[in-house]
């Protein structure tokens, strides 16, 4: 009896004793949980950023292209928000902000340990702003917008600002702080140049203790000329307008690209692409409607440095500079001097089963041309015969590629290292590519790989190959030069520029101005293009070329001028999409454009003549 009495007892102790330990830690957990994170909380402090305003952007006039102002914005201190207030808060944001669409609304929500931007509140009166501080989780700091000053004219070089993703905060860190990047161009490029520091507001609990302001980025000048840019942009859309009003393409023709490049030193004074947008249409955000447009025709693609096409006769100037490098013209020829029988066509034997029978463009032919009259006339025949020689010399050697190799050196194949993102390469076809894609891309090439007349069709800039305007632009640079370098915006890059010198003498440099003038004259395939110049066109010059397409395509019109061959200061570039013929679309764009460069009465775009 004694022994249950005590046993009952304990057991009775036992459960008090968990009894009050249940109920120390409902109190620890429920009760007194908010309490003690609040005491927590009050302890301790959190940095929240402020976007920090950009560097600006300047042409080589000092006009401003890109600008950050600041401006007033509504901020929201969500660590004052409970469920006793939210709601007056949400109804105040709608009231006052009815563009805010429903996902962000409910993303400003979310995160209650944090502090998140409203909006735009410049437009709102004194009072307003006075107001609004009434509220007590709400903050006012100046944030920067993004401003570009010439809307589309330099999208494509200058680009635009948006919020960083993740692969974004993978390579730029910093802007888990900044919140803004650059998305493409400059912007992108100098991402880490043009962001400034990210301004502090430091926590502790939900007030704010300090506030640091955000320090703008560093400036860039460029070596853009704004009012070049505007007679470049002018002239493709003539240009463009003439292609859809005399070309039988397919598809509205709207993409080209021109490219005004600095001889001397390499730096870009234009560079236009079509089609292009409006960068300051992302300011504020753009929709997805408008996003899925500009992207389905392309519209974020720069062509200068992206677009990837045959080149045509303007790859002639390779073989022009082989044939004189190395002695390797026409059978039977020794020197540049020396003429061929061009009747319209070439037939001859490979025993690689390739084809037989090559047809100019010019049926009944040039008669007979040397070098000079080749290039001036861009007869294929000569070139042609140039390619036969290579083959039959050295077929199965390493010197089987020298044209291959000529190209390299002159950068086809190769990034030019420009000072913006995302450009593209190209491709020059030779054996070993062949042998490749036969594993990889069968469809590209033939069961039995590279043979001669993939050779024939490259030395006219046909066939696989595929270039970008700036490679062209470079390529021609560097033989009006006998100097290499990376072409370049920002002067400031200028600085840190790696010089090659080239093995190429002032007589062939005088040689191929010459013979530039040449095409730009009577007998010339550009010369319809340039007569409205009158004797102005006496001393300009340029090539012509008229690219095949695969498929139904139209052919892509090129032409590649130069402002002098006395005195050389730019190279031009225009490269129109399915444009058609070079001599007659592309030619008449650089012509207008050349016009301008010169000091020249500028004369409306209007059709040359079909001369290849």
């Amino acid at each position: 009896m004694f022994l249950n009495k005590r046993y009952n007892l304990f057991a009775l102790l036992l459960i008090g004793f968990f009894i009050y330990i249940v109920s120390f830690l409902f109190d620890l957990q429920v009760l007194s949980r908010n309490t003690a994170l609040s005491a927590i909380d009050n302890q301790t402090t959190d940095t929240f950023y402020i976007t920090p305003p950009r560097g600006d952007i300047f042409d080589d006039k000092n006009e401003r292209l890109a600008t950050s102002t600041m401006q007033p914005h509504l901020f929201i201190n969500l660590r004052k928000i409970d469920n006793d207030n939210i709601d007056i808060y949400k109804q105040f944001i709608k009231f006052n902000f009815p563009d805010l669409d429903r996902d962000d609304f409910d993303k400003l929500f979310k995160n209650r340990n944090s502090i998140e931007i409203v909006g735009n509140i410049a437009t709102f009166s004194a009072v307003e702003r006075q107001k609004l501080l009434e509220l007590d989780a709400f903050e006012i700091f100046d944030f920067p917008i993004r401003k570009y000053n010439y809307d589309n004219l330099t999208s494509h070089v200058i680009g635009y600002v948006g919020k960083p993703t993740s692969d974004d905060f993978e390579e730029f860190p910093h802007t888990k702080n900044t919140l803004q990047v650059g998305k493409n161009g400059l912007e992108k490029y100098y991402e880490n140049t043009l962001t400034g520091i990210p301004g502090e507001i430091i926590f502790k609990g939900n007030k704010i203790i300090e506030f640091t302001p955000p320090q703008k980025g560093n400036d860039i000048y460029l070596s853009l000329n704004i009012e070049i840019q505007k007679v470049v942009k002018e002239s493709l859309l003539q240009g463009i307008v003439l292609a859809n009003e005399n070309e039988d393409a397919n598809d509205e023709i709207i993409r080209s690209a021109s490219i005004v490049i600095d001889v001397n030193s390499g730096a870009i004074v234009s560079m236009v692409s079509l089609p292009d947008f409006n960068p300051n249409q992302f300011i504020d955000g753009i929709s997805n409607q408008d996003f899925e447009q500009l992207n389905r025709i392309q519209a974020f693609n720069n062509f200068a440095i992206q677009g990837l096409y045959p080149p045509g006769s303007v790859f002639k100037v390779v073989s022009y500079w082989l044939a004189e490098n190395e002695g390797l013209f026409p059978e039977g020829l020794n020197s540049r001097r020396g003429r061929v029988d061009c009747k319209g066509s070439l037939s001859f034997g490979f025993n690689d089963g390739s084809q037989q029978v090559y047809q100019d463009w010019k049926e009944d032919g040039h008669g007979r041309v040397n070098l000079s009259s080749a290039m001036q006339q861009s007869c294929n025949v000569y070139f042609w015969d140039i390619a036969l020689n290579i083959w039959r010399t050295y077929e199965g050697t390493q010197n089987e590629s020298i044209l291959q190799n000529y190209a390299e050196d002159l950068g086809f194949g190769e990034l030019t290292n420009i000072d913006l993102p995302f450009e593209r390469n190209g491709i020059v076809p030779d054996r070993e590519v062949f042998e490749e894609w036969r594993v990889s891309r069968p469809d590209l090439v033939r069961p039995e790989g590279w043979l001669g007349g993939d050779l024939m069709n490259l030395i006219i800039g046909q066939g696989a190959i595929t270039v970008t305007p700036i490679q062209v632009a470079n390529a021609y640079k560097t033989l009006l030069t006998s100097t290499s370098s990376s072409p370049y915006l920002n002067i400031a890059a200028s600085d840190n520029l790696k010089l090659r010198k080239y093995n190429v003498s002032d007589e062939f440099v005088n040689f191929l101005k010459n013979d530039l003038n040449l095409v730009t004259n009577k007998n010339g395939t550009a010369y319809a293009a340039f007569e409205v110049m009158g004797r102005e066109a006496n001393d300009v010059g340029g090539k012509t070329g008229t690219a095949q397409n695969p498929g139904e395509k139209n052919n892509t019109s090129w032409f590649v001028g130069i402002d002098s061959v006395s005195n050389p200061q730019h190279v031009i570039v225009t490269v129109i999409e399915e444009g058609g013929s070079g001599s007659a679309i592309a030619a008449p764009v650089s012509r207008r454009i050349i016009q301008h460069l010169i000091g020249s009465d500028v004369t409306p775009v209007r059709y040359g003549e079909i001369t290849e």
